[in-house]
């Protein structure tokens, strides 16, 4: 809204302003979380939605309610400090091999399950807001770094899908999609997709897991939680047994250890409970 927008800029530029080093980033880091949460009308249940409108908002106070938590979470970090040294990549997973060589000895991660939902779109304010992303252009290249995961990040040159092309598991199930949506007469161009979607999500996949393999050490092991969907013409995507498929059918020097029950998770649409799960691997 015009009031709590103006607010913000001005506390925005005041901070730019500031000598460009990592105080001033996380002022700018406070106040994208504070605009998400108690400034702009942004909704989430799941998919990011415009809620009720906001005559006002106290933006100087929910900065500083942020920066008081960041300084909170910082002293906390500090009373680690002799094993808390991080890196951050912003980088392309299926390319890992590229800035990461280190050996590494354990992988936790949650990445995008094979759905409809558009994780820049739901993140676009801090984006904008952060200096992140200024055009279309700017978007394009981003999404261009992310897993295929939904019809808005597919693009004509991507080929992610022949790795996983001779998978009949896999296979099987995009075919499944296609069918239902002919059967629907469902013509959208997002829906045409669908089946494309899966094809290259598990492509991508095998791409993160066999690059994960060649700096992960002997005995090393990753817990991946991913969730099934059934997103596409409600087709069911049993995600993490289809991981562990490609894992074997690939021969890759992965020992499965577990397949386990994390949460369940209701889907909106169905209203049925869908599982979120944890796929355990243990570099042979």
């Amino acid at each position: 809204s015009p009031l709590p927008l103006s607010k913000m800029m001005i506390a925005r530029n005041a901070i730019l302003d500031q000598p460009a080093d990592d105080i001033r980033d996380l002022f700018l880091l406070a106040l994208a979380a504070a605009a998400v949460g108690g400034i702009s009308n942004l909704g989430f249940g799941p998919e990011v939605y415009v809620s009720k409108q906001r005559e006002d908002a106290d933006v100087y106070q929910l900065l500083s309610d942020r920066l008081s938590h960041i300084e909170t979470d910082l002293r906390a970090m500090e009373s680690l400090k002799p094993f808390a040294r991080s890196q951050v990549f912003c980088d392309d997973a299926r390319k890992l091999t590229e800035f990461v060589n280190t050996g590494i000895d354990a992988v936790i991660t949650s990445p995008p399950y094979p759905n409809e939902k558009d994780y820049t779109r739901i993140t676009r304010l801090e984006m904008v807001l952060l200096g992140f992303v200024r055009d279309k252009k700017d978007l394009r290249q981003l999404k261009n770094r992310l897993l295929r995961s939904n019809t808005r990040n597919i693009f004509v040159k991507d080929d992610d899908a022949r790795y996983v092309s001779d998978i009949s598991d896999i296979r099987l199930i995009a075919n499944e999609v296609e069918r239902r949506r002919t059967e629907k007469g469902a013509d959208s161009g997002f829906e045409r997709l669908y089946h494309r979607v899966v094809l290259e999500y598990f492509g991508g996949m095998y791409r993160v897991l066999r690059e994960l393999e060649q700096v992960m050490r002997r005995g090393a092991q990753a817990a991946i939680v991913v969730g099934d969907q059934m997103s596409f013409f409600q087709v069911p995507i049993r995600t993490a047994e289809l991981l562990a498929v490609v894992v074997k059918a690939k021969g890759m020097p992965y020992d499965i250890i577990d397949i386990e029950e994390f949460r369940t998770r209701r889907a909106t649409a169905t209203r049925k409970n869908i599982s979120e799960t944890v796929l355990v691997l243990k570099k042979k």
